[in-house]
């Protein structure tokens, strides 16, 4: 007879204990807080049962009662993204502190944007960046991406362009989209580093690949004037506007709009062009509305 499968994992005084699902159930129906979480767990993303996200909520918030600090960052981190509604922003920073006291890298990162940003609690840099400081020094790649833009900007510490650079390529190269976005901007403006747009264009492109719109239109800003490191590439430049814009950057959408009427890296079609200046304009673009304006009058585009 076959033994059955022991999918969760308990630290315990004497080292990790392995459990299976019946175990986990019979922790959870004593009031294990432990047991609580890895049940709320389970039942929330669907592991060796149904899923049952209500009920996952549910186990979670007796966890949390009970003290039980990783719950209460998962519900942090659950109700920062918008997944989970029911919790004030004073109870996710009482979670995010205690979480934090705790050593939790996530509750850490959590914790240090709520000072950054005055939410919840007083703004406080300096108390953000050794937040921030403590999660990086865990590995935590957002945390570093965090501690970089307040290098960058002499926030709560001493300005330093270089050590932001350093932290945000430390980050980028641990898969951080967003310091992947913040690497390629710094080697495109020269912040910290040497100006080198062939390498911005790589980050950007590593961060495209993660989705990020910013660098998709960025790519095509880059591919559209060309430098002595990257020739000009109209049909890429098209490409990475488009791509940006129908991910909603109105500022890509200006450009979709402009490559149409002139046809730059793509057929010439002016229905196409005013078509996207329109929805660029609507979006908020002064540039978009501007043009529009101008080609109305006969002053472009005639």
């Amino acid at each position: 007879m076959s033994e059955k499968k022991k999918s969760f994992v308990f630290e315990t005084d004497s080292g990790q204990v392995d459990a299976d699902l019946e175990e986990v159930r019979k922790l959870a129906a004593e009031g294990n807080a432990d047991g609580l979480y890895a049940l709320g767990m389970a039942c929330l993303f669907g592991w060796e049962t149904v899923q049952d996200p209500e009920e996952g909520f549910r186990l979670l918030e007796k966890a949390c009662e009970k003290g039980q600090v990783d719950a209460m960052t998962l519900l942090v981190k659950m109700f920062m993204s918008r997944d989970y509604t029911d919790m004030t922003a004073e109870r996710a920073i009482e979670y995010s502190e205690k979480g934090a006291e705790a050593g939790i890298s996530d509750a850490q990162l959590f914790l240090g944007t709520a000072y950054m940003d005055g939410i919840g609690v007083d703004q406080n840099y300096e108390k953000a960046a050794d937040l921030f400081g403590k999660a990086a020094m865990q590995g935590n790649s957002e945390a570093r991406n965090s501690l970089a833009f307040l290098c960058q900007e002499g926030l709560g510490v001493d300005k330093d362009t270089v050590k932001a650079f350093r932290l945000y390529k430390n980050a980028a190269s641990a898969g951080n989209m967003n310091a992947q976005y913040q690497t390629g901007v710094c080697y495109e403006t020269g912040i910290g580093v040497k100006e080198d747009l062939k390498k911005a264009a790589e980050w950007y492109e590593k961060a495209a690949g993660q989705g990020d719109a910013f660098a998709m239109e960025r790519l095509g800003m880059i591919y559209g004037r060309g430098s002595s490191g990257i020739p000009a590439d109209p049909e890429l430049s098209f490409k990475w506007f488009l791509d940006a814009a129908l991910r909603g950057m109105c500022g890509a959408m200006h450009y979709v709009g402009i490559c149409y009427l002139e046809g730059f890296g793509v057929e010439k079609d002016t229905e196409d062009g005013m078509k996207w200046l329109r929805l660029a304009s609507s979006g908020g673009n002064k540039e978009s509305k501007d043009l529009l304006h101008d080609i109305e009058i006969g002053i472009r585009y005639k």
